[in-house]
This record gives structure tokens, C-alpha cells and sequence, in this order.
């Protein structure tokens, strides 16, 4: 049985596995978003692909009624729960004030996703040997996937806060991190996933929310 937070447990449309249904009603507007995929919920322990991955968090990212009234941010340190755990998948929400950012890590051989929801992040890339290879900024709306063999640290070098949902598959495998980062403020272990940053994808039928200017965002 897989755990679900309690703010994705007040969704269950989010939960339906829509192709299960004998009728569905004709399109009368936009798509609708689709649901968690199934396989995400599954008790079953497997791996689930990067496409799965980014329509998994760009589905979460746009239905901001799942994760606004759940986000805090934290000046002392980077805010982060966990959505969803399966045995396939694991979902983290996690909230950035400037200037936090991990360490360097790559995510233990699982397969990973990110869509920012709100505000920016930077993403530093590396190679095997620790050296940086090269940086990448994440706008509102991005949903990025990473290989098994990714190696990243990733920033909110903005003014303002962010918000971002990571899914990464199999589930709770360990970082690992690069023995010559010291680290820097606010920087903790956030949960599990590696390599080759897929192209910038948003799922059909999936319409992210406004932002409001600057990424700002109210937080309780």
C-alpha cells in the first residue's frame, strides 16, 4: 500500500486511473491533466521510466490545491516532505529560500524528475570525477528528467523564493556525495535519484499555474 500525504489523499481524482473509465465524457475544453500514473502507485517494486517521471511531477506541479497549502520555506534551512511513496517512486515537495542549495550528489543509480512550480532554480552539472560540466536554470513550468548516472547540485541563486517537485525511481536508494564539497548553507540530504538531463518537457494536456512575478508565493 503506498503512503500518500494527506493533501494528495484529499484528491482522489488525482489517484483515478482515468483509462479505467467506460464513459468517458466528450471534451468540452482543455485536456484534462492527467492523474498519478498507476504504475506510481504500485505495490509492486520496479522502475519506472523518465517520461513517467516528468508527467508524474508536471501533474502534481498543476494542481496547486496538492501542494500550496502544504509548502513552507525556511530561512535556516531547505523545507522538503515527502508526497508519495510506493514501491516504485518516491515524491518530495520542496521549498527554497535564496541562496540554499544542495551539496553535490549524484542519486544512488535511480532515475529522476524535477518541475519547478514556482520561482528558479540553477542546476550545476558534473561529470563522474566531481568537475563541473556545466549550468542550467529552470523556469516556472520546466519538468527535467535525470539518468541513472546524473551528478548534480541544485540552487535557488535567485532573490526569490522557489518550489519544486522531484520524483525519483526505484525509491529510497542513497545519495551518494562528492568527498570535496564542504557543503553550504542549507544544505541536507532530500531523498533519492542520477545522469543525463532529458530535454525540457511538459506532458500534453498539462497546464501549469501562473506565477505570480518574481516566483514569489504565499507560504504558511
Amino acid at each position: 500500500m503506498p503512503l500518500l500525504h494527506p493533501a494528495l489523499l484529499a484528491e482522489p481524482a488525482l489517484l483515478t486511473d482515468l483509462a479505467s473509465l467506460t464513459e468517458p465524457a466528450l471534451p468540452t475544453g482543455p485536456a484534462p491533466v492527467p492523474p498519478v500514473p498507476q504504475q506510481c502507485l504500485s505495490d509492486e517494486p520496479g522502475q519506472v521510466d523518465l517520461r513517467t517521471l516528468r508527467t508524474l511531477t508536471a501533474a502534481l506541479a498543476a494542481h496547486p490545491q496538492v501542494w500550496r497549502p502544504v509548502i513552507r520555506h525556511r530561512a535556516d534551512r531547505r523545507w522538503y516532505t515527502r508526497l508519495l511513496l510506493s514501491a516504485t517512486v518516491e515524491v518530495w515537495l520542496i521549498g527554497w529560500c535564496p541562496g540554499q542549495q544542495t551539496e553535490i550528489h549524484d542519486h544512488g543509480g535511480a532515475l529522476g524528475a524535477l518541475t519547478v512550480v514556482e520561482g528558479q532554480v540553477e542546476e550545476d552539472r558534473f561529470d563522474r570525477a566531481w568537475s563541473l560540466t556545466g549550468v542550467r536554470a529552470h523556469r516556472p513550468g520546466a519538468s527535467v528528467g535525470f539518468g541513472i548516472r546524473h551528478v548534480h547540485r541544485v540552487a535557488n541563486r535567485s532573490t526569490h523564493l522557489a518550489t519544486t517537485i522531484h520524483a525519483y525511481s526505484p525509491p529510497e536508494l542513497p545519495l551518494r556525495y562528492s568527498p570535496t564539497d564542504s557543503g553550504a548553507a542549507g544544505t541536507t540530504p532530500v531523498a533519492t535519484a542520477p545522469d543525463q538531463v532529458a530535454p525540457t518537457y511538459t506532458p500534453a494536456g498539462v497546464t501549469l499555474p501562473a506565477t505570480r512575478p518574481g516566483g514569489a508565493l504565499v507560504t504558511r
